[in-house]
């Protein structure tokens, strides 16, 4: 069958397997058209059609296909499709077409869940086994087809090339085929392709929600989910403030406030208008009164949706990380409607809580709201107080951006009451608002009448109280004394309310208190100055009259004390805290405050935490101009530096390892009880671990060697890192270390190296920190290089059970930390303009959004239903543009990550985006041959630039913003006036596809690069060529400009770029080179030889200090423009590496990955450019000789290395094959190694002395099985001809030739008795030959699909065989008749094997179980459940436990099926963790997770990406 065909064939498999998959979960939307495809609105007997057209696809391919594998998958989808009819004729509907959700449920009443999950893990398998066979099986027919028809290859489009390239080098299938379906496959779902990968892994989340949505969920299923937002008790308007037994919640008097109280009203009840009321004023105005008025007539008429009232230094209270928790969880208490809403929301995003904001608020609160029917007429309504309260500036903008989209709810009417004082943020925050958007009030604008009537009202209803209580008769306070105090408190609420509670803490001296106060009310100062005298007036009065001068004076430095920590404290304490931090017993705290509660709130229940009560009494106790009396007035950087020896010695004396008695080294944080962490963690060290830095630099204080923060983080830095981690704070870690390095000084290199260590130490692992606190001790100690600064310092806290550590490299290579949240390849990354943020698109449909300086995600850009293949900042970083293959533009918040348009117009993928560059227009290209222009202030179409007779690829903008360029597939480069529309000029002269284009920032110059092998430079004026560069036939794909250009007259590129200071010019080449070239002579400077694939793209740094090149080789390359010298190669990722971006200051640079990772590196001068040691590529496989004195891993690099497991110490490199070694094997007295290649020869090695022994070279294509006799005398082997061969070992020459499949052949073996040789094909037959006669026993027939996997028994007598078929025959090898089947597995076999003593069988399979069978009555004994599928298995020498590539599976004693257990291993490799019995114990990071593994008696052996192989061993008398 021809390799095209195949990949047809292929092909329609991916999309039977996606529709399959879809039809059960309704994961997409399908359309039914001409091409076959299912729309929402179809009925069930479309359904049924559209399956009949795939299978009738499947049934022809099968027909006509000459490789049995593909015939089975053909089979085995029909016989999924049947099952699927089946279930579709028992829906029963009533009409005639029947919209999808009523066929769906028609579904699920006659299916149930077990039924769908089953044929859903079927689907999936059909996935695996259609990917395992392109990787194994047609990789060779691909290989021959390239090599016989190159010339034709070179004429493909470069979507086929993808394909065939993947199968040719065994990559995921299903990857490649995405960009395939435009080009390949026309008659295919175009968008289906695209998708694949990503929908698939989705599909079992979303059968769970299906079923979840349509049962509903209990109350208590309801509480459990809710129970995982993080929320703010003291957030809402009403909440108690515990711990005070008359709490107060300050409220306007009726009377007072009345006109405003009014307007808000009215606003709130209008069924049009503003959604976001904004009432501003100054400090002490009663905004708070006002907005805790409102809320409650809200909650009274069942209109408040939720409250937030923000506090400076309250803690939780004063960022915006649980604002839009809180608000969800409020909403939830309102009505079971909401809670059903918001639970269910929580159960779909499980990770909700640490998202960023904006999708808290889309899946937490908009989508809920718009899911609810609501009666109501009048608006729902959020309270936001005291906005400029919040710490971080940017979230207030950003809250502002997210209330504002309140609008766009119908169901629900959504409003927003915000009070703050008029601080910057929130006043350029609001601009973002459209004015008919938003009303404004300025609270301190009234007139002034009416704001000392409502003080009047409010002086005369609290005095009168207090009056009352100290009966002093009905007319006290006169109204002589009420207009005093009304004209003292100069229009300020504050200062009456701290008048008042001053007075009423006199108790029996009330009078004399008032008398005081109205001593200095005749002043004619202003609003502030009165609010400093009454705060000094009640700070003189706390220090008792009756003290003598000494005593005066300890109790006002006790004031001071207390006071400067209460008010420079990040988030409030309580009282048992605060004397647990400051070493002050809870008694003098609370005599020393005794006398300030006119100030303070200080609960009755030490427990509950001190707050001010108003934030105006830390502006004037820390302002000197204002607290004027030395006695009282707080420095401070001096309060911030005594709270930093606080903090140090209580994290000193307090902190250890394993503070929470955890033991276990992989617990997860999210397992330890609250409780247990308060318990083990008190609020004071809580405090003192998460702000000990801030107050450190609010003290700025200077950082020496050996000083006291040197000496903390020397002692007990991991032991800080775990408390981190277990209070969820471990994400903070990065940026305060990160603050600490700014404060050392160089001069200090001890602290400073160990300080720039830790950061590297954090990065690198904070991935995991949070999730497994003690694997700090662990993993990152383990796997830390070995001059690492942190490894030293706490190598006494390794773990003992590990008896010999890997090789890790020498030093921290310039790697900072990998990016991990793309499902699929990331094909481009950018740096905003200012640094602050990195942005990535990915095959997935995403766009993401980093942190380059933490790493921390800012975001994930949902949204998309195609790939998104380009991503662009504009020039001031306020917008992020992404381009997409769904025919898309969209346009996002970069700080926020919300949406802020969709620009549609597109008929066909969007390649790219470019903004121009004074930020007033975007244009995109597409493959629908035109560019268009957009209104970013609008979002409107400005202009649809048509002219170009075939897709477009790519778009520029000149620096000046006159002119713009698209290059196209149609050879040629336009010119277009991007105001206008009008077409400038033709650039014609390339004879293929223009691939990109690029001004220099002069304008000047315009460069345009083709699959031609050409690189044109243009005069954009006036349209002339200016130069070129060709040579050989390579293609160009990507094009990058600096400044101006000079003339070049040859050279030839892929990839190409200019140097920002316009000296030098790059290229890259198909032969895996970068050249240079001198801008101003055209000289070739020299050919940059290094990369051992295509350079896909070029980068320089904004200084022109430093060029990278990113190459098909999976490395990142550091080059010296200047003289060409290799700088260092970055090496880390495991898949291609497409693009590279350098930040703008030069100091990072971002790498993006077919791996589907981001990786930042470290480019400031001195940090090391390390490279990983070990192989040029991945490993494919490992394997222990018999005896454990040897591990053999074959490479992707054509090589075999040698390892001394005992040592992990590389013996040898066995080199001589040509192409990539795919398998190893030693022979079974460990005295032969075979390694079989691409290269179609079979290489016999000495182990001992790595001398070639033999080179079988009999197959004309290469060996897919092998394998040693017992007695280690013959050596047998198959290929893809159908034949095997059979050798002597002592000659090497070939004794017989053995035919008689009719497909290739999977597997060989030899019986242990040495009689027989069975060999298992792909034409579903296993064939038994006698050793003596050379001859054909039998032919055993009966599996229906291809045999996958067969074993002898240890006695000979029986013959196990598996085939993709999930059932397991046995046979008797001597007469070859059948012995029963064995049938348990819900998937494909994997590997078999027999007990010692031939009474039991293993067996694995992709349904992710290994069964135990009973050989004789065919019963299964037991079942173990696995996480990761297993290739090699075998039992020990007792039957106790089964040996695996990845571990040792402990058996249980023999025990009915109705006991069926769920075993974990002794020492097992699942995924990125390492487990003991039923522990994980050692976490595998990101370059350490291997690709094959082996594990021998104590030792793992863990084959690795980067082409190393790993030793770890442990010592299990200490687990």
């Amino acid at each position: 069958m021809e390799v095209l065909a195949v990949v047809g064939l292929v092909s329609n498999i991916v999309q039977f397997v996606d529709f399959g998959c879809r039809l059960i979960s309704k994961s997409a939307e399908l359309c039914q058209s001409s091409s076959g495809v299912l729309a929402e609105n179809t009925d069930t007997e479309a359904v049924a059609n559209h399956l009949v057209i795939l299978n009738d696809r499947l049934r022809g391919g099968a027909d006509v296909a000459g490789d049995g594998a593909l015939k089975d998958l053909c089979v085995s989808c029909g016989a999924t499709a049947a099952e699927l009819l089946a279930m579709l004729g028992k829906v029963k509907v009533q009409g005639k077409r029947t919209k999808w959700k009523s066929v769906r449920k028609a579904l699920r009443s006659v299916w149930s869940k077990e039924e769908v999950e089953g044929l859903e893990r079927r689907l999936l398998s059909l996935r695996d086994e259609l990917s395992f066979h392109v990787a194994v099986d047609i990789r060779e027919q691909v290989y021959q087809f390239k090599k016989e028809q190159s010339g034709c290859l070179r004429d493909l489009e470069s979507t086929t090339r993808r394909i065939v390239d993947a199968i040719d080098e065994r990559r995921d299938i299903f990857a490649a085929v995405h960009g395939t379906q435009l080009t390949l496959m026309k008659d295919l779902h175009r968008e289906t392709a695209t998708r694949i990968t990503g929908e698939l892994k989705e599909t079992g989340a979303e059968i769970v929600r299906v079923i979840r949505h349509e049962r509903g969920m209990s109350p208590a299923e309801q509480d459990r989910y809710l129970a995982i937002l993080p929320s703010v008790d003291d957030a809402a308007f009403n909440s108690r403030r515990e711990g005070n037994d008359s709490p107060e919640y300050p409220e306007c008097i009726p009377g007072t406030r009345v006109d405003i109280l009014q307007r808000i009203t009215t606003w709130g009840k209008s069924s049009s208008g503003a959604s976001t009321f904004w009432l501003s004023g100054m400090a002490g105005t009663g905004k708070s009164t006002i907005a805790r008025t409102i809320a409650r007539e809200l909650q009274a008429q069942n209109r408040l949706g939720a409250s937030f009232f923000f506090s400076r230094g309250g803690g939780d209270l004063s960022h915006a990380s649980k604002l839009i928790t809180s608000i969800a969880m409020q909403l939830a208490h309102r009505s079971p409607s909401h809670k059903r809403y918001i639970s269910r929301a929580v159960a779909d995003h499980g990770n909700i809580a640490t998202q960023i904001l904006q999708d808290q608020w889309n899946h937490l609160v908009l989508q809920p709201l718009s899911e609810i029917e609501s009666s109501a007429q009048s608006p729902l309504i959020f309270v936001l107080d005291a906005l400029d309260e919040c710490e971080n500036k940017s979230d207030i903008q950003a809250i502002l951006q997210l209330l504002a989209e309140a609008q766009v709810l119908r169901r629900v009417r959504l409003r927003v009451f915000i009070t703050s004082r008029p601080e910057t943020p929130v006043r350029h925050g609001f601009r973002h608002i459209q004015m008919d958007e938003r009303e404004n009030f300025i609270l301190h604008q009234i007139s002034p009448s009416i704001v000392d009537h409502d003080i009047s009202i409010f002086l005369r209803d609290s005095l009168g109280t207090t009056g009352k209580e100290r009966a002093l008769g009905d007319g006290w306070p006169s109204e002589q004394s009420i207009e005093r105090l009304v004209y003292s408190a100069g229009g300020l609420f504050i200062w009456a309310a701290t008048a008042c509670r001053f007075i009423r803490e006199g108790r029996r001296f009330v009078q004399k208190r008032l008398d005081q106060i109205l001593q200095d009310c005749a002043s004619t100062k202003g609003p502030e100055e009165k609010l400093n005298e009454i705060y000094m007036a009640i700070l003189r009065n706390s220090v008792g009259n009756e003290y003598d001068d000494q005593e005066k004076e300890e109790s006002s430095r006790a004031i001071k004390s207390i006071l400067g920590t209460i008010v420079s404290l990040f988030s409030p304490l309580s009282v048992v805290s605060l004397a647990g931090l400051l070493r002050i017993s809870e008694g003098d705290i609370c005599q020393t405050l005794d006398d300030l509660h006119s100030i303070l709130e200080v609960p009755v229940d030490g427990r509950y935490p001190i707050r001010l009560h108003h934030p105006s009494f830390r502006d004037f106790l820390l302002n000197k101009d204002r607290c004027r009396d030395q006695r009282f007035w707080v420095n401070e950087m001096e309060a911030h530096g005594a709270l930093v020896e606080s903090c140090l010695r209580l994290m000193s004396s307090s902190l250890k390892r394993d503070i929470c008695d955890l033991q276990a080294p992989g617990a997860l944080s999210d397992d330890v009880e609250v409780t247990k962490v308060e318990q083990c963690l008190p609020l004071d060290l809580q405090y003192a671990c998460r702000y000990w830095v801030q107050h450190l630099q609010q003290s700025k204080a200077l950082l020496f060697d050996n000083g006291q923060v040197h000496i903390f983080l020397q002692e007990h830095m991991l032991h800080w890192l775990e408390a981190l981690s277990l209070i969820g704070k471990i994400s903070d870690s990065v940026k305060m270390v990160t603050d600490i390095q700014s404060m050392v000084a160089q001069e200090n290199p001890s602290m400073y190296a160990m300080i720039y260590d830790a950061r590297r130490f954090i990065l690198y692992n904070q991935s995991f920190f949070g999730a497994s606190p003690l694997q700090i001790y662990n993993s990152a100690l383990i796997f830390s290089p070995k001059k690492s600064k942190v490894r030293r310092q706490f190598e006494g806290q390794l773990p003992r059970w590990v008896c010999r550590l890997p090789e890790v490299q020498d030093d921290w290579s310039s790697c900072l930390q990998v990016l991990e949240g793309h499902s699929d390849s990331v094909l481009a990354v950018a740096f905003s303009p200012d640094s602050q943020l990195l942005a990535s698109a990915s095959e997935d449909c995403t766009a993401r959004l980093w942190d380059p300086k933490t790493g921390a995600s800012r975001g994930i850009l949902k949204g998309h239903s195609g790939s998104v293949k380009a991503i662009a900042f504009s020039p001031d970083s306020h917008l992020l543009a992404s381009a997409s293959h769904d025919r898309t533009v969209r346009l996002w918040d970069p700080k926020t990550g919300a949406p802020r348009g969709i620009l549609k117009g597109h008929q066909q993928s969007v390649r790219a985006v470019a903004f121009s560059p004074d930020g007033q227009l975007l244009a995109s290209a597409s493959y629908d041959e035109t560019v268009r222009l957009w209104d970013l202030k609008t979002g409107a179409l400005r202009r649809t630039l048509k002219g170009h007779s075939h897709w477009v690829w790519a778009v520029a903008f000149s620096p000046d913003s006159q002119l713009l360029a698209s290059a196209s597939k149609d050879g040629t480069v336009r010119l277009w006036d991007p105001i206008t529309g009008a077409p400038c000029g033709i650039l014609e002269g390339h004879s293929d596809i223009a691939w990109a284009v690029a001004f220099s920032p002069d304008s000047q110059l315009l460069a345009s690069a083709s699959k031609d092998s050409i690189v044109k430079l243009w005069d954009p004026k006036t349209g002339t060529l200016r130069g070129t560069l060709e040579d050989r036939p390579v293609t160009a794909t990507a094009a990058a400009s600096s400044t101006d250009g000079q003339l070049l007259d040859s050279g030839w590129a892929i990839a190409i770029a200019f140097s920002p200071d316009s000296q030098h010019f790059v290229s890259t080449s198909q032969d895996y080179t970068v050249k240079l070239w001198d801008l101003k002579t055209g000289v070739s400077l020299g050919v940059l030889k290094g990369h051992l694939d295509l350079v896909w793209a070029v980068a320089f740094s904004s200084d022109s200090q430093l060029l990278a090149s990113a190459s098909y080789d999976r490395t990142v390359r550091l080059w010296d423009p200047k003289t060409g010298a290799l700088l260092g190669i970055l090496k880390g990722h495991s898949q291609w590496v497409w693009a590279v971006d350098f930040s703008p200051d030069s100091q990072l640079l971002a790498s993006a990955s077919k791996d589907g990772t981001i990786r930042l590196w470290d480019m400031k001068v001195g940090a090391p450019c390390g490279t990983l040691e070990g192989r040029s590529d991945f490993v494919r496989a490992v394997a222990f000789s018999p005896d454990s004195q040897l591990l053999a891993s074959a490479s992707q690099d054509c090589t075999v290395k040698l390892w001394n497991p005992k040592t992990g110490l590389l013996n040898r490199i066995l080199m001589g094959h040509s192409a990539p070694v795919r398998a190893v094997a030693f022979s079974p007295d460990s005295r032969l190694l075979a390694s079989a290649s691409y290269d179609g020869t079979i290489r016999l090695w000495d182990p001992g002395t790595g001398v070639s022994y033999s080179i079988i070279e009999g197959h004309p294509i290469y060996a897919t099985a092998m394998g040693f006799s017992p007695d280690s005398r013959l050596f047998a082997s198959a290929s893809r001809e159908h034949i095997i061969r059979l050798w002597d070992l002592k000659t090497g020459a070939p004794l017989s030739t053995l035919k008689g499949h009719q497909e290739f052949i999977r597997i060989v073996a030899f019986s242990p008795d040495g009689q027989l040789l069975a060999s298992a094909s792909v034409d579903r037959t296993v064939k038994l030959w006698d050793l003596q006669t050379e001859t054909l026993s039998s032919t055993l027939t009966g599996h229906s699909n291809s045999v996958r996997t067969m074993a002898f028994s240890p006695d000979s007598r029986l013959l196990a065989s598996g085939s993709f078929g999930r059932i397991i025959r046995l046979w008797d090898p001597k007469i070859g008749s059948s012995c029963g089947t064995l049938e348990g597995h819900s998937d494909s076999i994997g590997v078999i094997a027999f007990s010692l003593d031939s009474r039991l069988l293993a067996s694995s399979s992709n349904d992710r179980t290994i069964r135990l069978w009973d050989a004789k009555t065919t019963q299964t004994i037991q079942i173990l459940h696995i996480k990761n599928p297993i290739s090699e298995i075998s039992f020990s020498t007792d039957g106790s436990f089964l040996k695996t590539n990845r571990g040792v599976l402990w058996l249980s004693s023999p025990r009915p099926l109705s006991n069926e257990s769920s075993l974990s291993p002794h020492l097992y490799v699942n995924k990125q963790w390492i487990t003991w019995k039923t522990s994980n114990i050692l976490l595998l990071p990101f370059d350490y997770r291997a690709i094959c593994t082996a594990v021998e008696n104590n030792t793992v052996a863990l084959g690795l990406p980067s082409g190393r192989v790993i030793f770890i061993e442990f010592d299990p008398s200490h687990l």
